[in-house]
């Protein structure tokens, strides 16, 4: 038989990749940046951070405070039982809006200034330059406050993930009050988030991991 060459229509193909590539493009959600640099020291832990159903609480090395919630069934009843208990007068407009920001740019104001907060705009949020929340001692920590009321609007719940995502160079005294929120309110449970790190070589870990790559 005479040989012919071969003629293959990629048509198809591309369009079908194409379609693949809009697709992702569109329904992909990318995580959003911290709303303040912070530098976490570093672990050899491979453990990673849950993006959801997650408390996080992020402090940078001046100590301002953050506090961020991805739990989309209860975000709506942390917000409700945080504006009847402290009576911030809260409109549904803008307990919405709570749900888009404590998930996205974080809370890190006084609950005094949370309504005023939660009145702009979601773009305009971004370019708000937060204070932080409020704790110069054990008795002004508001954010026990915050730890609390998200625990009420569960019904004594304890969320499934406890982040505590602290800079390198922060100082003691703001990780201590961070760690009494926490405790205070009989949770005793987080993680700390850290930067990925390779075991110190010659450590027990390392030569654990040498072997499973199938060193000798």
């Amino acid at each position: 038989m005479p040989r012919k060459s071969t003629n293959v229509d990629m048509t198809a193909m591309c369009d079908v990749a194409f379609l693949l590539l809009t697709f992702f493009m569109l329904a992909t959600k990318f995580k959003p940046d911290d709303p303040v640099k912070v530098k976490t020291p570093s672990s050899v832990s491979s453990d990673i951070v849950p993006d959801k159903n997650a408390l996080q609480v992020l402090f940078d090395k001046d100590g301002k405070v953050f506090f961020t919630y991805n739990d989309p069934d209860n975000v709506l009843p942390l917000i409700d039982q945080l504006n009847t208990a402290e009576n911030l007068g809260l409109t549904p407009a803008e307990e919405k809006n709570f749900t888009r920001i404590v998930e996205n740019q974080g809370i890190g104001v006084p609950i005094s200034s949370l309504k005023s907060l939660l009145d702009l705009d979601p773009d305009a949020v971004k370019e708000v330059k937060q204070p932080g929340i409020p704790m110069p001692d054990s008795a002004h920590n508001e954010l026990r406050i915050w730890v609390s009321t998200l625990l009420k609007a569960d019904g004594g719940k304890q969320p499934d993930n406890v982040l505590i995502k602290g800079d390198n160079q922060a100082k003691y005294p703001e990780f201590k009050e961070v760690i009494r929120a926490f405790t205070d309110n009989k949770v005793f449970h987080f993680k700390l988030v850290t930067a990925m790190s390779d075991a110190p070589v010659g450590s027990a870990l390392w030569e654990k991991l040498r072997k499973l790559a199938g060193g000798k």
